[in-house]
């Protein structure tokens, strides 16, 4: 193994977790009734070991050696059995599953931001077990009992990986377009014979577990086109026999693995089905519903792209935050003839670390809030409390999938800047991290996909009721805090960009109206980062509310008072700096600038 560079202060997870949402009501479900605020925390400290101990270790190990291809075979970076050997033998990789099938039923909340932690350490491995669990929750929520009995356990508990089989060389995110077909086999009626081609399967092929489980998108013969005419099956690599042993193999060929820009330890491979015409898949569900189950799996790996550019960015503030009190360099613009200073004491280093402090804080506390919606919408006994809580997480999705990985993209440069000339070699983990968070933005359909999702489906729920009531808890909440001594320059900041983001959705509708589509599409994208970073300052000076109760009743200079003095500036800082974005985005909004689509084509 290599060297750990994971070194996380989970001092800001804990706050989330314990201070700012209300995880003692969780406690009060059912599901979790047996676990306290004190096993999280441990639970927490342990994570923070093994991402120290075991995945830290091989995050540049497993960039460097990467996957290896080889006659229809491939190789993971050899630290990473080591890996899941330990994931799997304490239960983190099922960590928030149904203890039914072997998963440890945590709650999302806290599953989510250890995995935070996890991908922080390293996103490449974590690749593996996220889509393992991710396909297990489908077939235990969609699949016959013989389905969940031979598969689900065996994917919770880390013996067999998975995959979601949907691209192909001519159907990326036009979905509908898929080739891949199914046939009828004789005999069982449920199981068909499968046969095409899926690209850029991330974990198709590994050497990790015994057995892969994909979960594949394709055709019945027949069946309607588009993505009303698609099924999902399950497709196991190696056969399983009715009582759970593993049979012959199933006609599953990796044709080959990408090489690219990051996440090299994280197979990206083409997989043909049924080259042989001995490929089997079972039908999961009913035929021509298999759009409507993958968005289940879908959304899940949305809402974990959010999570996992958290982790990436949350690293680099680390590495950055570091490096920056150890480097000495020049002396300080005010004071030319003074000696030289560590760079943390330079006002520009203090400005992009504030930016790397102020953003993580802020997606992390987005991100926990919409984890703690997705446990009351599942688990709260009041039906109205589940309905709203669907309704934010229906809201919310986009706005997690998308903006973590355009703007962490973004805060990892500033990391990469802090550390100069070093932060661009491979000495430090930076420029790996820059590498890494990429793929996030591309991954389960681009930003553009996501604010569309967000204009067409997501803002005019229930009427435009959702997001009218979003705008109006803002409007309530910046007007009690106007005059308030600490934040009322903030309050007034969040009520501007609140109007802001709401003119969009209005024009949106007068556009849909006047037949002037065009406009849209050009602005969507602006309109969903003014709405992720309202949104991300609301929840922030709900933070700085807290961190003010809280700092009356401890000393000024203990860490808990550092802490809390260091949230409120923080607030502060995101508020002042990154939520005025909003308002030049909606200047350019308001220009109705259609010159990208004016410009002739062949001058580009």
């Amino acid at each position: 193994m290599g060297i750990n560079y994971f070194n996380r202060d989970d001092r800001d997870l804990k706050f989330v977790l314990f201070e700012y949402l209300e995880i003692d009501k969780l406690l009060t479900y059912e599901a979790y009734k047996d676990f306290s605020t004190e096993d999280f925390s441990m639970i927490i400290d342990e994570a923070l070991k093994v991402c120290r101990d075991v995945l830290g270790p091989t995050m540049q190990d497993g960039d460097r050696e990467g996957c290896t291809y080889k006659e229809g075979e491939v190789k993971v970076p050899e630290s990473f059995h080591q890996c899941w050997k330990v994931m799997a033998e304490n239960g983190w990789i099922g960590n928030s599953n149904n203890p039914e099938f072997g998963g440890q039923g945590l709650p999302a909340v806290v599953s989510g931001l250890l995995a935070e932690l996890f991908t922080g350490a390293n996103l490449a491995f974590m690749t593996y077990p996220g889509l393992a669990v991710g396909n297990g929750r489908l077939i235990e929520n969609f699949g016959a009992d013989e389905d969940k009995a031979l598969f689900v356990e065996k994917m919770y508990t880390g013996v067999w990986g998975g995959t979601m089989c949907l691209t192909e060389p001519d159907a990326g995110s036009d979905v509908g377009s898929v080739r891949t077909k199914a046939v009828p086999d004789s005999g069982d009626p449920r199981v068909y014979k499968i046969e095409g081609t899926k690209q850029f399967i991330t974990c198709g092929e590994q050497d990790i577990t015994e057995n892969i489980i994909h979960l594949v998108l394709a055709r019945i013969e027949g069946a309607l086109e588009g993505t009303k005419g698609i099924s999902l099956f399950i497709v196991p690599k190696i056969w399983v026999n009715p009582d759970g042993s593993l049979g012959e193999s199933n006609d599953v060929y990796c044709g080959g693995i990408e090489h690219k820009m990051g996440i090299h330890g994280s197979s990206t491979c083409t997989l043909n089905f049924g080259e042989n015409g001995n490929c089997r898949g079972i039908l999961l569900g009913e035929p021509n519903s298999g759009m409507a189950k993958m968005f289940q799996m879908m959304n899940e790996a949305r809402i974990g792209c959010g999570i996992q550019a958290l982790g990436l960015t949350a690293s680099a503030y680390d590495t950055a935050r570091q490096y920056a009190k150890e480097r000495i360099q020049g002396p300080l613009f005010t004071n030319r003839d003074g000696g030289r200073v560590p760079i943390i004491q330079h006002e520009d280093v203090r400005r992009m670390l504030m930016n790397l402090k102020s953003g993580t804080e802020a997606m992390r506390a987005m991100i926990g809030k919409l984890l703690y919606f997705i446990d009351m919408a599942q688990f709260d006994p009041d039906d109205n409390a589940r309905e709203q809580a669907e309704q934010r997480i229906e809201l919310l999705t986009p706005l997690i999938k998308a903006y973590p990985s355009d703007f962490g993209y973004l805060l990892i440069r500033d990391a990469i800047q802090v550390l100069g000339g070093v932060g661009f070699c491979s000495e430090f983990p930076v420029e790996q991290y820059a590498r890494d968070i990429k793929i996030v933005s591309i991954w389960e359909g681009t930003s553009y996909i996501q604010s569309l999702d967000l204009v067409g489906r997501k803002i005019g729920a229930k009427g435009g009721s959702v997001f009218r009531d979003w705008v109006q808890e803002i409007m309530t909440f910046t007007g009690d805090l106007k005059e308030d001594e600490d934040f009322s320059a903030d309050s007034k900041l969040l009520f501007k960009a609140a109007q802001a983001t709401g003119e969009f959705a209005m024009k949106y509708m007068q556009y849909f109206q006047e037949g002037r589509l065009s406009l849209i599409p050009l602005s969507s994208t602006r309109f969903l980062e003014c709405f992720a970073e309202t949104a991300m300052a609301h929840i922030m000076l709900e933070q700085g509310l807290v961190a003010r109760e809280k700092l009356s009743g401890v000393e000024a200079g203990s860490a808990d008072g550092i802490f809390y003095r260091g949230k409120i500036e923080t607030v502060k800082f995101f508020c002042r700096n990154i939520l005025p974005n909003v308002f030049a985005r909606h200047t350019s909004f308001q220009q109705e600038d259609t010159s990208a689509i004016d410009i002739p084509e062949q001058a580009f």
